[in-house]
């Protein structure tokens, strides 16, 4: 985390039981829980006021005792508590607050075993660039890309940090076999340098298997892996 978090506004989804006149984003209780709790915990919060907190402690499993004088907000809280009875509304919402449209991403690519073996020892990691069929897009958010995630078939996942966040080269495949690889579908690629330690993650996407997708270079946020 920077010295600075930048979140969006109270959306309409944290909304849907009613509206607090100083009603904080679930996505900073999300982060401020995580930073100074562990799970099983509780949490005191004396001025509860919609229990924003309250609703972030539960969908990360900790306590919560909230302190409210004010009737129509206590009110509002309990409607927002048994608004996660409901497993759909409650997956919806921790969906949500992990979510970060201005933060880190990922490029998650397949190699087969050995590329994926000496890509890692190289520390370099290349794509098709070009018109040639399963070139990498470009889309928003490559700017915040800061880590490369290298597998096989979905499998033997790792995750490394990049040398310089949101930058790449593009190499000719002349350029590649100077380095001991053997590109044959493309003259140009785009190539990635990372360091080659990897990385502890929690999780990988649930969507990283998906038949033919799955071999396909994508970019996920980093929230889908912690």
């Amino acid at each position: 985390m920077t010295d600075v978090w930048r979140l969006p506004a109270v959306g309409k989804w944290e909304k849907s039981c009613g509206k607090h006149p100083t009603q904080k984003p679930l996505r900073l209780l999300y982060r401020i829980i995580l930073a100074s709790t562990d799970e099983g915990g509780t949490i005191l919060d004396p001025f509860a006021g919609s229990s924003t907190t309250g609703i972030a402690a539960n969908l990360l499993g900790r306590n919560y005792i909230g302190i409210e004088k004010e009737k129509d907000f206590y009110d509002l809280s309990v409607a927002r508590r048994n608004e996660l009875q409901d497993s759909e509304k409650r997956q919806k919402l921790l969906d949500n607050i992990r979510k970060t449209e201005n933060g880190a991403t990922v490029l998650v690519n397949h190699a087969r075993k050995e590329l994926r073996e000496l890509m890692v020892e190289k520390g370099l990691c290349y794509l098709r660039a070009g018109d040639s069929k399963g070139s990498l897009q470009v889309t928003p958010g490559f700017e915040r890309m800061k880590y490369v995630l290298l597998h096989t078939n979905g499998e033997n996942c790792q995750m490394f940090q990049l040398k310089k966040e949101g930058t790449f080269q593009i190499w000719t495949k002349e350029n590649l076999e100077k380095y001991g690889f053997l590109p044959e579908h493309s003259p140009y690629y785009i190539v990635l340098h990372f360091d080659n330690k990897p990385m502890e993650f929690l999780q990988t996407p649930s969507g990283l298997k998906q038949r033919m997708n799955t071999y396909k270079a994508r970019l996920y946020p980093l929230n889908d892996f912690v």
